[in-house]
């Protein structure tokens, strides 16, 4: 277990976790390869795109309530601010909260500072934040150019919390030290594990911790049924919360990627147990994930009835879907986990899987549970997926895999990337909301969204005929995986 809080920073995955990008083959190879971490990082021989650990940091910091980021960094690295506004006022509106704006500054790096050093520019923007905020903690995020000139962001930190009284939190997720856009997420919750969360006072006998982003609360109806109350943690979490996790009863998430990190650490320092089962997306991992909660909590017999009493209740509108959805081909781009449990999901409907592309694979996980490796549930639970890939979002990859599947639907986690399957012709739904398929009723609102995708078909087609993706017939005519060398 790679967890010490003692280290003011966390591993990047790669180190880790034997995180990878690259791979093409069944998800059975990939799970049997990775149970000994044996496959090796790759690099493409020409990459098209990608992002940043500090996004991934960002998104999750930059939204606690009364909370204040400060982004060391330069002033481009502040560019995606406005989007990430957005983000926080949507995700606002969905937890039927105020839309406010975020609470960012930037000490904006120039070329001076990379030489003599940006200490007291940090300096400044944290006074900053606190005299404009007034926040409960500030979060100092790190960049490239802090990190590469060596910015001694502990120490500062550590000087400004006794003057400002304020709890100060680094969180070190300089893009360059990982290729794994993911470690940003880990970045934020080992500097909240570090400097927020406080030994226990009492223990609570209904409180979850649930490690989501800015969706629906999804969880408070699933958990209402077996008497538990959902915390929602980070985003539209207030600092008190986060110093309160060690109380909770369990911890859970949406996502193994986002989660198991800060659940594993809550378990070995906290004494929080981690939910050991698969997320509840799809009925059966619904059903496994209920059953572990009820033995945390001692709540089996209330569970076995929830559990008869859902499948009753959700069966006509299943059985609905699964006559319009069944042998419908569906193709699954999102982040790693995420594909495995929109699989779930998807096979809970009737779908055909026909293939998947996870954004990056993590071979093994921050805990010694293999109840919470979703690729090893989503083989042994719902069936293999025999042309399954791993790729950092190379949209020339994208375009002939689904060239050559021609999948009926195109179901993806990330924004922008639906249009490519518009522009093939392919109905493509984009899941926004990543709460949107949990617990029985996601799986139904999950199927209608898809069913009702499908039905664009027609206008897809239409839109196809009018657009033009930038690819030449050469490549029209490659292997998609011709950059690739990664494992197969």
């Amino acid at each position: 277990m790679s967890i010490n809080l003692n280290l003011p920073e966390i591993e990047p995955r790669e180190q880790r976790l034997g995180s990878i990008l690259s791979f093409h083959g069944k998800a059975s190879e990939l799970y049997e390869k990775s149970l000994d971490c044996k496959i090796k990082m790759q690099d493409r021989t020409f990459s098209q795109c990608g992002s940043c650990a500090s996004g991934c940091a960002f998104v999750l910091n930059s939204i606690i309530l009364d909370a204040a980021v400060v982004n060391h960094a330069p002033i481009g690295c502040a560019g995606d601010f406005s989007g990430f506004n957005n983000g926080r006022h949507k995700g606002a509106i969905h937890r039927g909260l105020k839309a406010e704006n975020l609470k960012a500054i930037s000490t904006n790096l120039e070329e001076k500072d990379t030489i003599y050093g940006g200490a007291e520019k940090l300096k400044k923007a944290v006074r900053e934040a606190k005299e404009r905020f007034n926040p409960k903690a500030i979060f100092v995020n790190t960049s490239c150019a802090s990190g590469i000139i060596g910015e001694d962001v502990e120490s500062i930190a550590e000087e400004l919390e006794d003057e400002l009284g304020v709890k100060i939190v680094p969180v070190y997720c300089e893009g360059f030290k990982s290729k794994i856009w993911s470690t940003g997420f880990d970045a934020t919750a080992h500097g909240i594990l570090r400097k927020l969360v406080k030994p226990a006072k009492k223990k609570s006998d209904n409180i979850v911790n649930v490690f989501n982003f800015q969706g629906t609360h999804a969880f408070t109806d699933v958990l209402g049924k077996i008497g538990l109350k959902p915390k929602y943690l980070f985003p539209f979490s207030e600092v008190k919360d986060l110093e309160e996790m060690s109380e909770a009863v369990a911890s859970t998430h949406i996502c193994e990627t986002l989660g198991t990190y800060i659940s594993a650490a809550l378990e070995k320092e906290f004494g929080v147990p981690e939910v050991k089962a698969p997320v509840p997306y799809g009925v059966e991992w619904t059903d496994e994930w209920l059953r572990e909660l009820g033995r945390i909590t001692n709540r089996q017999e209330l569970v076995e009835k929830v559990i008869k009493e859902e499948h009753e209740r959700i069966k006509p509108s299943l059985d609905y879907l699964k006559g319009k959805l069944t042998g419908k081909r569906v193709y699954i781009l999102a982040g790693d986990s995420f594909v495995h449990s929109i699989v779930s999901s998807c096979r809970s409907l009737g779908l055909e899987v026909v293939g998947g592309t996870a954004f990056h694979h993590d071979q093994i996980y921050d805990n010694e549970y293999g109840e919470v490796n979703s690729i090893g549930n989503m083989v042994k639970m719902t069936g293999d997926v025999e042309n399954y890939t791993v790729c950092n979002k190379q949209p020339y990859e994208f375009v002939n895999i689904l060239k050559e599947l021609k999948p009926d639907v195109l179901v993806v986690r990330h924004g922008q990337i639906s249009t490519i399957g518009t522009k093939l012709g392919i109905p493509s739904f984009q899941v926004a909301d990543a709460n949107l398929g949990i617990a029985y009723d996601g799986v139904v609102e999950l199927g209608n969204k898809i069913y009702e995708t499908i039905r664009t078909k027609k206008l897809v087609e239409n839109i196809a005929k009018h657009s033009k993706l930038p690819y030449t017939e050469w490549w029209s005519k490659q292997d998609p995986f011709t950059f690739e060398k990664g494992e197969k």
